[in-house]
C-alpha cells in the first residue's frame, strides 16, 4: 500500500536514511525480479533532524552522487516514509460503501492521530473481514503521516533530479522485501533495527497485523558509549561496529574494551528486549490463538555479534538475521555472497521500496 502516488511506478528503491543512504535498482522478467545494481553511502546525518531531511539540497547532492556511482540512469525513484513520523494502525469497522468507509475512517483516525487531520497525508486498505460479537466486520489498515514531513522528503528527492512516483511506508517495505512466496499462515515478528528508532511488524501469513516504532536504535548504543567511554560519536561509532558483542554470562573476553563495550551497551539491549516483549504480549492479547513462531531482524543493528542468540533467549522465539535477496534473482558475479550477507540487513528496505514499484508496472 503506497501512502499516496506522484506518477507511474518504478523498480528503484531509495531509501533515505538518517545514518545512511540505500538504493536498489531492481529489473523484471515476468513474475521474475533481478538485483541489477545496489549502492549504500553515509548520509549527512548534521542535515537530519529526527530521521527527517532539514537540508534537502545538501541531502539531494548525496543522493544524486550514490545514483551516479551505482550507475543507475533512470530519474524515477519509490520513496519510503517512516518512523515516528509515520502512524499506522489497524481499525475495524462495519462493511459500508466505499464512500462511506472513507469518512468512517477519517473519524477513526482523528481520535488517535497525535496532530490535526487536517494536517497529514491520509491512505488505507481493506485488509480482509473479522467476526467481532457475531458481526461481520472489515479490518481496514489505516497511514498517515504529516504533510510537512512528505513535503520535505518529496524537496529532498527533487533536489537530487529525481521523481518520486510513488511515497510507500518503510515498514511495508520492509515486509514486502522479506516475506517468502510461499509463507504459510504463521505468525512472524520483523524487526528493523534503524539508526534513531526501530520498526516492529507483525504479520501473519501475508498479511500485516500491526506495526509498532519505539525509540530505540543504533544511536542508543552510540549515545552511551559516547558518555559511558568519553569518546566522540564517529569512535563510538566503530567501536560499536568493530568491537562490539554481547557476551554470555560469566565470560570475561581477552579485550577489555569488549567487555567495556558489552557493559555499556547492555542495559539499552535490555530495553529492546522489553519493547519487543510489549509489542507481543500487546498482540496475543488481541489475538489469543496466535504464537509467534518467528522473529527476523535487519537493520544496521542487526549485524551486533551475538544480538540474535540473545533475544531468542530472551523472548523464547527462534531469531534470525533476514536476506531482502533471498526472494531474487542474483548474479553471483557481480554480486559475491559475501556482499550480500554484508549488505543484506541494510538494504531491506530499499528493496521493498522497488518492489512495490513493481507491483503497478
Amino acid at each position: 500500500m503506497g501512502l499516496f502516488k506522484l506518477s507511474s511506478p518504478t523498480l528503484v528503491g531509495l531509501d533515505i536514511g538518517s545514518d545512511r543512504l540505500k538504493v536498489v535498482e531492481l529489473t523484471r522478467t515476468g513474475r521474475t525480479f533481478h538485483l541489477a545494481r545496489m549502492a549504500s553511502a553515509p548520509s549527512p546525518s548534521s542535515a537530519f533532524r529526527d530521521g527527517v531531511p532539514t537540508a534537502p539540497d545538501e541531502v539531494g547532492a548525496q543522493i544524486r552522487a550514490l545514483m551516479d556511482k551505482a550507475g543507475i540512469r533512470t530519474d524515477r525513484v519509490v520513496v519510503g516514509a517512516g518512523g515516528q513520523n509515520v502512524t499506522v494502525r489497524e481499525v475495524r469497522v462495519p462493511p459500508m460503501t466505499a464512500q462511506e468507509l472513507t469518512a468512517a475512517v477519517r473519524y477513526e483516525a482523528e481520535r488517535y492521530l497525535p496532530y490535526n487531520v487536517q494536517d497529514v497525508h491520509m491512505d488505507y486498505q481493506v485488509m480482509g473481514e473479522s467476526s467481532e460479537d457475531g458481526r461481520k466486520m472489515l479490518d481496514v489498515i489505516v497511514v498517515a503521516t504529516r504533510r510537512d514531513v512528505v513535503q520535505r522528503l518529496v524537496e529532498t528527492v527533487e533536489a537530487a533530479r529525481l521523481q518520486p512516483v510513488i511515497m510507500d511506508v518503510e515498514s511495508f517495505a520492509l515486509f514486502r522485501s522479506l516475506v517468502g512466496n510461499g509463507t504459510e499462515a504463521r505468525t512472524v515478528v520483523y524487526i528493523d533495527l534503524g539508526a534513531e528508532a526501530s520498526d516492529i511488524v507483525i504479520t501473519e501469513g501475508k498479511r500485516l497485523r500491526l506495526t509498532r516504532n519505539i525509540p530505540i536504535g543504533g544511536n542508543t548504543l552510540i549515545h552511551a558509549l559516547q558518555e559511558t567511554l568519553s569518546v566522540d560519536a564517529a569512535t563510538a561509532k566503530t567501536m560499536l561496529e568493530e568491537r562490539g558483542e554481547i557476551l554470555d554470562e560469566n565470560i570475561i573476553p581477552d579485550d577489555l574494551t569488549v567487555q567495556r563495550i558489552h557493559d555499556t551497551i547492555a542495559p539499552q539491549i535490555g530495553d529492546l528486549v522489553t519493547e519487543i516483549r510489549r509489542s507481543l504480549d500487546y498482540y496475543q492479547t488481541r489475538a489469543r490463538a496466535a504464537v509467534v513462531s518467528q522473529i527476523v531482524l535487519t537493520g544496521g543493528l542487526a549485524r551486533l555479534k551475538n544480538l540474535s542468540r540473545v533475544l531468542a533467549a530472551e523472548l523464547g522465539v527462534p531469531v534470525e538475521t533476514g536476506s531482502p535477496f533471498a526472494g531474487l534473482e542474483v548474479s553471483s558475479a557481480t554480486f559475491p555472497p559475501e556482499v550480500l550477507a554484508t549488505m543484506g540487513p541494510i538494504m531491506s528496505v530499499a528493496v521493498g521500496l522497488a518492489l512495490r514499484g513493481g507491483e503497478e508496472a
